[in-house]
């Protein structure tokens, strides 16, 4: 079968499209024919060597959708024929992919498989951090940054959807209007406006209940001028610099909380319960996959330089 693969650490040109051998089940797992498949920032620092693959060649990505072609042992709540999504997906750049059964989630059938690959990691990402991490209540204020992004439009929606009032930031006009057709109550164009003045007078002064950062070591501080007192900043990522200063007494002041999310280390039956959730969500129409642009299996160097060039809003996908 074929598959994207890399030998070597490098850009985006070590991306070549090679034959692979098609994947072993093992118990509980399901074989997917991938639709369609997701490529996000992570997927960079694997190619370039920031974090180790276990081996060369090896098949990139996460995130895939398509149709389960084969049962392993044991699965139970899929059927051959049926429609998923999935994150956590190793090798999902392959035209077959081995996922474990419990972590496929339905595709509903409104949805193409490039959409689904979309809702992947960005949903689940988002689903956890808020509900999983910050416990968001109804009725609680929370700030969403970079609203545009992947991970910020899928928290915008679901922070909606769970009665949250939603105020997120965004550089320009195009990229507010993403946010706003995802549900923001207020974006706060930050090239423009202060953020932290204007969340202080959206909050009358008290500070918000929850902050999604997507930057952390670019905002903490500001961060903790904005959060309320025991309120929770939840530290997506930190590209800039991953060990930032922490500014303890803001932090202990405020009782606030500061909370990590890794996606691929969370507890399977919380990744379970929110890729039920988000399936739920996706089936009523209450949720929506923001696909950015889509290349073919062949242009994978193409994708790899059109996320890391960071000029497209939405997710990058890649058609099988």
């Amino acid at each position: 079968m074929r598959a994207i693969q890399y030998k070597e650490y490098g850009d985006p040109s070590v991306l070549y499209l090679g034959e692979t051998d098609k994947p072993t089940l093992k118990k509980g797992e399901v074989l997917v024919k991938v639709g369609a498949s997701g490529v996000n920032p992570v997927d960079t620092y694997f190619r370039k060597g920031i974090r180790e693959v276990p081996s060369f060649p090896h098949i990139p990505h996460f995130d895939l959708a398509g149709e389960v072609v084969e049962l392993g042992e044991n699965v139970t709540n899929l059927a051959v024929g049926d429609r998923i999504w999935a994150t956590n997906a190793k090798g999902a750049s392959a035209e077959l992919v081995a996922v474990e059964g419990a972590k496929a989630f339905p595709l509903p059938a409104h949805l193409s498989y490039e959409e689904g690959a979309a809702v992947a990691m960005a949903f689940m990402t988002a689903h956890l951090s808020l509900f999983y991490r910050a416990a968001l209540k109804k009725e609680e204020k929370v700030l969403i940054y970079g609203a545009a992004g992947a991970v910020g439009q899928a928290a915008v929606q679901l922070a909606k959807q769970a009665g949250a009032f939603v105020i997120a930031t965004a550089g320009n006009e195009d990229k507010a209007a993403i946010a706003i057709k995802a549900g923001a109550d207020v974006v706060v164009n930050y090239h423009e406006e202060n953020v932290l003045k204007r969340v202080q007078e959206l909050t009358d002064g008290n500070g918000i209940d929850v902050i999604l950062d997507m930057s952390v070591s670019e905002n903490l501080d500001d961060n903790l001028d904005m959060i309320g007192n025991g309120g929770r900043i939840v530290t997506i990522g930190s590209p800039v610099n991953n060990q930032p200063t922490l500014p303890w007494r803001k932090l202990n002041m405020k009782n606030a909380s500061l909370l990590g999310i890794l996606l691929f280390t969370v507890n399977s039956s919380e990744l379970v319960k929110a890729g039920k959730e988000i399936s739920e969500g996706l089936e009523s129409k209450a949720l929506s996959a923001h696909v950015g642009e889509v290349f073919s299996l062949e242009e994978a160097t193409k994708a790899h330089e059109t996320i890391e060039a960071k000029k497209v809003d939405g997710r990058i996908i890649i058609k099988h």
